[in-house]
């Protein structure tokens, strides 16, 4: 286990959850509700990595008052809430996760078509977009098994979106071979050197690390 380290890079990342989204009972205002981001659950993303997100990473940048949006299927586009115009409620909860509540306007009709699928449970997971501050790396002892990240604290948060599949999006054939040469090298590169060359394979994962969330975030459409 290495120490947590800031990212070298400002990709913005998506996650994705099967927790399901909610939409108000019949007779109240039209509201989109929903859990976010879940503390201390493992994912694996994209088949590189496992992730979880830690209790308090949102910590400080709820406490910033961020502009977050609320966007359907992370479509900035259409705008269905926003945390500075009082349409969007963000709560940490502890333990638990990132908790959001968007107020639908009634009066905009492309958002209340959106709202009605949430009813009809066409739509019914989330996912949010973020950059990150600190992470935490774990390297397996058994090099077939994957390393596992922790996010220690969220830098950005730019929006919380309801979505129609919880799943992150296919990698293409493309990004995988890209990623296997880049831990080919590594491999290559860990070979090659001793013990004393331990924080010249620390900086070659962390470029590896670096590449992978870029490929993958290019993959989703980021």
């Amino acid at each position: 286990m290495t120490a947590p380290t800031t990212p070298q890079t400002d990709t913005i990342e998506r996650r994705y959850l099967e927790i399901e989204v909610r939409a108000a009972a019949q007779g109240e205002p039209p509201t989109i509700s929903g859990m976010a981001a879940v503390y201390n659950r493992e994912a694996v993303i994209g088949d590189f990595f496992r992730e979880v997100i830690r209790p308090g990473a949102f910590k400080r940048v709820l406490s910033e008052n961020p502009d977050v949006i609320g966007a359907p299927n992370h479509n900035w586009d259409t705008v269905l809430g926003r945390t500075i115009a009082g349409t969007l409620k963000l709560e940490d909860r502890e333990n638990e996760g990132l908790h959001y509540a968007i107020n639908v306007n009634p009066e905009d009709q492309e958002a209340m078509n959106f709202y009605s699928r949430v009813q009809r449970g066409d739509i019914r997971h989330s996912s949010f977009a973020f950059t990150v501050r600190k992470e935490l790396w774990t390297n397996p002892e058994n090099p077939q098994d994957l390393p596992l990240r922790a996010v220690l604290e969220v830098d950005k948060l730019y929006d919380v979106s309801p979505v129609t599949f919880p799943a992150y999006p296919t990698t293409t054939a493309s990004v995988r071979s890209q990623v296997e040469a880049l831990k080919q090298e590594q491999a290559r590169q860990a070979a090659s050197g001793g013990a004393e060359d331990e924080p010249a394979k620390t900086e070659a994962r962390r470029k590896v690390r670096t590449r992978t969330l870029q490929l993958l975030d290019r993959s989703s459409g980021g």
